[in-house]
């Protein structure tokens, strides 16, 4: 399936949080004039995914999808104003204490049942084939807390093809060790910091409640390695200090951070209030 291209607008970020992180993390190549991004809810697989799902979420707890009330103005918006922060922000993804919302080990298992399909992820990951399940465990399962922008990659011809894209916050990724995403659950896919374009790019999909795209974040890798990913679960906000890696074993409790609020804020509930002049994509 090929990616189409859309409406241009600009989505060069500012950096709010991080003025010196820039637009994209070094080592992307810049997008393609007028490459669409894509808007992916927390479920949706996406055009030709590297795998089967890997979420381990409960079924329906995903954020609501349906028809939002987005206006086309507001769909088509800049990206301008979309956020920077550092993958160590205490709160920046979420999740329950000993719960991991990916299955790591299934996903091993299905890169190693197709040799090009693991050489086509390994390329993207920056590891060889024979290195990627110490890869993959060395990931840290999370949810992301907001909406997130990324570069994302379906398999195609047997090659990862990357594509820029907005991933709904409830999405369950893997991230590094500077708290980067680098894995999609939902789909299996690689994924790699946002890419500046040139010219500008039109977003494509499905608008999510909630989604607005002055509240799009970009995850900036943090200053230096990190031991531990602090993450909250929104329903009984409660802190968790989760080690880097797989094993959720090892999750503990801890008190809120003094600067907690340095998060971006959780999506609001579904509007059941009709808005006059809105409707969705």
């Amino acid at each position: 399936m090929r990616i189409p291209t859309g409406t241009i607008v600009t989505v060069c970020v500012l950096s709010a949080v991080l003025p010196t992180a820039g637009c994209a993390g070094s080592g992307v190549k810049e997008a393609r004039l007028g490459e669409s991004v894509y808007l992916l809810a927390a479920t949706d697989r996406g055009p030709e995914p590297f795998t089967a799902s890997t979420a381990t979420g409960v079924p329906g707890s995903a954020p609501p999808r349906g028809t939002a009330p987005v206006s086309a103005a507001e769909l088509a918006a800049p990206l301008r104003a979309t956020r920077t922060l550092s993958g160590a922000t205490p709160g920046l993804y979420h999740g329950s204490p000993h719960v991991a919302d990916c299955d790591v080990e299934r996903h091993i298992g299905y890169l190693a049942a197709d040799r090009a399909r693991a050489d086509a992820f390994a390329r993207v990951a920056g590891v060889t084939r024979p290195a990627l399940p110490a890869y993959l465990r060395g990931l840290t399962p999370v949810v992301l807390g907001t909406d997130t922008r990324v570069t994302n990659h379906s398999y195609r011809n047997r090659r990862a093809d990357g594509y820029q894209a907005v991933l709904q916050a409830g999405t369950a990724v893997l991230v590094d060790d500077r708290g980067v995403p680098r894995v999609r659950c939902a789909c299996g896919n690689p994924l790699e910091p946002p890419a500046p374009t040139r010219g500008g790019a039109g977003a494509r999909g499905t608008p999510w409640y909630g989604y607005r795209p002055n509240k799009v974040i970009v995850v900036a890798p943090a200053p230096h390695a990190v031991a531990g990913i602090t993450i909250v679960d929104d329903g009984n906000r409660t802190w968790t200090e989760r080690r880097v890696g797989h094993d959720v074993r090892r999750d503990h409790v801890v008190s809120p951070p003094v600067r907690a609020g340095t998060a971006p804020s959780p999506p609001a509930p579904p509007d059941t209030k009709p808005q006059a002049g809105t409707g969705g994509q």
